[in-house]
């Protein structure tokens, strides 16, 4: 009785664990629950389950362009650790894995979210965490229909919200927000990602031209005008010309624009929002998160400086690592917390 079975205290005291299984901290956990991990089909969609036992709530884990996708280290000890934390966890195979962009993922996972409300073994609402570039596309899911009232809450942990505000902070070294100028020093990985994700902003039949261009194997004065556009939004290096070049899309560039962006459905997104971001992120620009907290005004959000992109770096000053583990375990007990209010009573 008392405090231990109050669900606030309880989301605390397992998020605590979760934290630390998942930060790679020796932490004895004998009471935690015993985890099994099978490969599963959900409604078609294929992926890894792991089961803590007991019924339980369900959580949906989304990895960012891992090329180990579901099988990355970082990604399967986190699994565990949240089931060991008495949650069900699913994560599936996606092709963002091998950093593409397919409208059919955003299914995938809205598929998984009700094939998890109708398991035997969950309990209550599930909720989606999605991690980088899988955060955004958790967002995305979010704002189906189809599941829009199934979910419980929606955590991301350096996730962008405009997908615009990414190429502008990738091509020109700078985020506008709200007026303001935030500064971003990429990743080459971000540019090599996005670079990649151009080629799909014009007919399939101009990619070619448009890969060449971008890699200087050909003068873009011959590129159609569909493949122009996009060559001209992602070698720009104005940030204040980037929403009018964008303008200049074509109806393919648009459509991607808006399917892959997170402000784009904003207003669909009907549950709890919990965002986390490292204010040094390399991959991700940190006006992202301010983007989001402009879009989704009652999200609640976490900055952090210890994290490279969604990596903790145990190196660096004790105060600020202090700091950045006790917001991160007020991130992961918000996720805990904010799901059990939602379980279903009897």
């Amino acid at each position: 009785m008392g405090l231990t079975l109050i669900p606030a205290v309880q989301a605390r005291a397992k998020s605590a664990a979760v934290l630390a299984d998942g930060l790679h901290f020796p932490v004895p956990r004998p009471f935690a629950s015993r985890v099994a991990r099978h490969a599963v089909t959900l409604d078609g969609v294929t992926g890894d389950l792991y089961t803590p036992g007991d019924r339980a709530p369900a959580i949906v884990l989304i990895p960012g362009a891992a090329p180990q996708g579901k099988d990355d280290p970082r990604v399967v000890r986190l699994a565990r650790a949240i089931a060991r934390a008495e949650r069900v966890v699913f994560v599936p195979d996606l092709l963002l894995a091998k950093a593409a962009f397919e409208t059919s993922d955003i299914d995938r996972i809205v598929r998984s979210v009700r094939a998890l409300h109708e398991l035997p073994a969950v309990r209550g609402r599930p909720a989606l965490l999605g991690f980088s570039f899988g955060g955004s596309f958790a967002l995305l899911a979010a704002a189906d229909p189809r599941i829009r009232s199934e979910v419980a809450v929606v955590a991301t942990f350096g996730s962008y919200f405009d997908m615009l505000g990414v190429i502008q902070s990738a091509s020109t070294g700078v985020s506008i927000v709200g007026g303001r100028r935030q500064p971003w020093k990429a990743d080459p990985r971000a540019k090599d990602v996005l670079r990649d994700v151009a080629l799909n902003f014009t007919e399939p039949r101009e990619r070619p031209a448009l890969r060449a261009a971008l890699r200087g194997e050909a003068p873009p004065g011959r590129l159609p005008p569909g493949a122009r556009a996009a060559y001209d939004l992602f070698t720009n290096t104005d940030p204040d010309r980037t929403y009018p070049l964008a303008a200049r899309l074509d109806s393919t560039g648009r459509t991607l624009l808006a399917r892959f962006s997170p402000s784009a459905v904003a207003g669909g997104i009907t549950a709890t929002v919990l965002a986390a971001h490292s204010r040094d992120d390399p991959l991700v620009p940190y006006g992202e998160l301010l983007r989001l907290k402009a879009g989704l005004p009652r999200a609640r959000t976490t900055t952090v400086s210890s994290f490279h992109h969604v990596d903790f770096e145990r190196n660096g000053d004790r105060i600020r690592l202090v700091r950045d583990v006790l917001a991160t375990w007020w991130f992961t007990g918000n996720l805990l917390d904010t799901q059990e209010t939602f379980l279903d009573k009897g």
